[in-house]
Formats: C-alpha cells, sequence, structure tokens
C-alpha cells in the first residue's frame, strides 16, 4: 500500500525544515504524495516541487486561520493554483496582520522587563519572507536566552492565556472555503478532535466544506472511527497527516499516521 502525508509545515511558517528538507524526508519515509500546508502561506509549494523526483508528488496545500464564534478554526486548502492573485492577495492581508501582531507581541515582552528586538524575530522568520507566528518569538527568545526552551516561552510568555499574548487576526469559515475554492482547491476541516466544536460541521457542511481531517496525531482511533463516520454521513472526503512541525517528543514523524494514498484520490475525485 502506498502513503501519503496531507499536512505538514516548512520553516515558510512555523515548521523548522525547509520546503526542501521536508522533501528529502518523505522521500526517506517513502512517501509517494505530500502536502505543504503552511500557516497562511504557499511559498513552499514551489520550492518542493522543484526539488521532488517524478515518484513524489507535491500537493499545494495551505492552513487558513479563521474563526467562529469564540472558536479557532483551521481550514486546510488542497490541490489549488498556488499562483492564483486572489489567494496570494488574501494570504498577503494575513502576512501584514502576522507582522503587527509580532510587533505588539515584542512591545508587551518588553513591557514585561523581557530584552527582544523585532529584528531578531523577523530573523526567524526568512527576515520576514515567512508567515510570522508565535514559534518564531519563541525561537528568538531561546535564542537570546529569555527562557529555557520553546514551551517554556509559551508557559511564561506567548500562551493564549500568558501575559504578552495577543490574538491574531481571523476571517469567517466561510471566508477561507471561499477563498480555496475560487482557486480551484478543496476544503478540509483540520484537526476537527482539537477543535471540539462538532455541531458547527453541518454549518460548515453548507458553505461548501468539502472534506474532514479524521486521521491526525490527536485523534485516537475511536475518534477517527467517528469522524470517519461523519464524513460519510455528510459527504465528505476522508483525509490525514502527520501535521509535522519538527522532531517533537511523543509525536510521530512526517508519514508517521501511514495515510493510505486512496484518501487523495478520493479529493481529486472529489474536485472532478
Amino acid at each position: 500500500m502506498y502513503y501519503i502525508d496531507l499536512h505538514a509545515h516548512s520553516d515558510c511558517s512555523d515548521g523548522v525544515h525547509s520546503p526542501e528538507e521536508l522533501v528529502t524526508k518523505a522521500r526517506g519515509a517513502g512517501l509517494r504524495a505530500l502536502a505543504i500546508t503552511d500557516h497562511d502561506a504557499v511559498d513552499g509549494v514551489e520550492r518542493a516541487q522543484r526539488v521532488s523526483p517524478h515518484d513524489l508528488e507535491i500537493v499545494p496545500g495551505v492552513e487558513l486561520s479563521a474563526r467562529e464564534g469564540a472558536s479557532d478554526v483551521h481550514i486546510l486548502g488542497y490541490c489549488f493554483d498556488p499562483a492564483n492573485e486572489e489567494l496570494l492577495a488574501y494570504l498577503e492581508t494575513f502576512r501584514s496582520h502576522r507582522l503587527n501582531r509580532a510587533k505588539r507581541i515584542v512591545q508587551k515582552l518588553n513591557d514585561l522587563g523581557v530584552a527582544l528586538e523585532l529584528e531578531s524575530v523577523i530573523a526567524h522568520a526568512q527576515d520576514g519572507r515567512t508567515s510570522i507566528g508565535r514559534p518564531h518569538i519563541a525561537r528568538a527568545l531561546l535564542e537570546g536566552n529569555q527562557v529555557e526552551s520553546v514551551q517554556d516561552a509559551f508557559t511564561r510568555y506567548l500562551g493564549n492565556h500568558a501575559p504578552a499574548y495577543v490574538p491574531k487576526a481571523y476571517f469567517a469559515v466561510e471566508d477561507a472555503i471561499e477563498i480555496i475554492h475560487k482557486a480551484g482547491g478543496a476544503a478540509v476541516l483540520a484537526h476537527p478532535g482539537s477543535l471540539r466544536r462538532d455541531e458547527l460541521i453541518p454549518a460548515f457542511v453548507e458553505c461548501g466544506l468539502d472534506g474532514l481531517e479524521v486521521i491526525h496525531p490527536d485523534h485516537s482511533e475511536t475518534v477517527r472511527r467517528s469522524y470517519g463516520q461523519l464524513a460519510s454521513k455528510y459527504g465528505l472526503v476522508a483525509t490525514g497527516g502527520s501535521d509535522y512541525h519538527g522532531p517533537m517528543p511523543d509525536r510521530c514523524g512526517l508519514g508517521g499516521m501511514k495515510v493510505p494514498h486512496r484518501h487523495l484520490a478520493d479529493l481529486k475525485r472529489r474536485l472532478a
């Protein structure tokens, strides 16, 4: 059986490895397809495609930030045109919001007596060419010996209830789904088990949702079975991936979720 991974992050957002390194890792894992799904960024897709061998398909992917009420909702996009102008304009808006958020977080840290300059954060985000997020700030704090680890940075300063937290900008779920569709892609609800708002799924289906991420490291076998049944109930495609950001304790590596290739075939049939 051929396996794929439809959820991986490069250093074009908050991943550790470059798109090129992810291709090497995917080959080492014996994968037949890999989707690079960076947060609000598609810069890594073309880079991965340029170096990918013929037996490894690079699927255009993205993970868009959205919000429904008080809940953060992540929408994965697949098989779209990464050069779509409307999509790129949408992502540029996010990039600007993320930079402004980073500025506010750095100011909060400074007010708390933590010595950190925005320039050092931007350096960790490829000099501002990537979609800046809290992990970049955490790594800058670690490099400056302000914290003991990235997790320590989130616990002390950057977590959702920590003193330097600043909420990020969000768009409506229906807008995220629409922009993916306009770029020719399929929209999938990421790790619904983490969202824990299953009652929202019917409304997302009405907005055009195409699939559910059933296979995910945070989903037990029972949860996967439940979401597989839910996907069937609403006529959605079941997808899956490792949600790989880099090596992490007690977390599977790239390709570790053993997602069968048929899930990608189902996605493509949905679009056809």
